[in-house]
Order: C-alpha cells, then structure tokens, then sequence
C-alpha cells in the first residue's frame, strides 16, 4: 500500500518529469489520457471509504457514485469530526457540512446542516438540481 508521503512524492516527481518534457510541451491536443482509477484517503480511518468507493468502481460504477458511498461510510462512523456521530460545537449540536463535484467540474454543497445522517447525498442533490 502507498503511503501519503510516497504518493506525494511521486506526484511531484511525476509532474516536474511531465514539465521537463519536450514531447508533453510541444502537444497542442487535449488528448485525455486514460488510466486506472485512484481512490485516496488522508488518514487511516479512510479505508473503509476507499473500500466501499472501490466496490462501486469495480463494477464499472460511475466516479461520483464512489465517492459519495465512501464519504457515506465516513459519515455513518463513530469519528471526532464528520457524521452524526462527531463531537458537537462549543454550543453543543453537531452541524455537519458538505461537498461534492463530478468529472465535469459542476458542484453542490451544503452547510450547518443538523439530523442529517448523509450531507453528501444532500449536496449532491444539491449539484444535480441546479443542473436541471
């Protein structure tokens, strides 16, 4: 498994070796390269998201189904700071926020929402109906 600093590290090593190239520089094409999907987490406790967006995306799902069913698993988990179950505010209530955006760049998000067991689903439905 890759850690975060080694992604990190062949990140940058992979984009000053895509600078440095003649041949990238010299495409004029918007050519879309395509490869295999990538799903990160930060910490650890964003595997079983990983896992749940990668059952999605083996069965040939779309990204944003994936990345709204692992930030649901996230949400459903007993953790400090996301999901019902998170530590409330100085006031004592948990508001939870959220945030979406799918391959085209449109986007939804919603804030200070409370009872709310799945705000990613929220601000996606806010994403799609500003799309209608």
């Amino acid at each position: 498994m890759v850690n975060r600093r080694k992604f990190i590290g062949a990140s940058v090593f992979t984009s000053f070796a895509a600078i440095a190239s003649k041949k990238i520089l010299a495409t004029q094409t918007n050519e879309i390269v395509a490869g295999k999907p990538v799903v990160i987490s930060t910490w650890d406790a964003g595997i079983a998201a990983n896992k749940a967006a990668w059952e999605v995306l083996s069965k040939k799902g779309k990204a944003i189904d994936a990345v709204e069913k692992g930030v649901m698993v996230t949400e459903a988990s007993q953790n400090c700071c996301v999901g019902l179950r998170a530590n409330p505010d100085r006031d004592g209530f948990v508001t939870l926020d959220a945030c979406i955006m799918d391959d085209k760049f449109n986007c939804g998000s919603v804030a200070f929402l409370e009872r709310i067991k799945h705000p990613v689903s929220v601000a996606r439905r806010v994403m799609e109906k500003l799309l209608m």
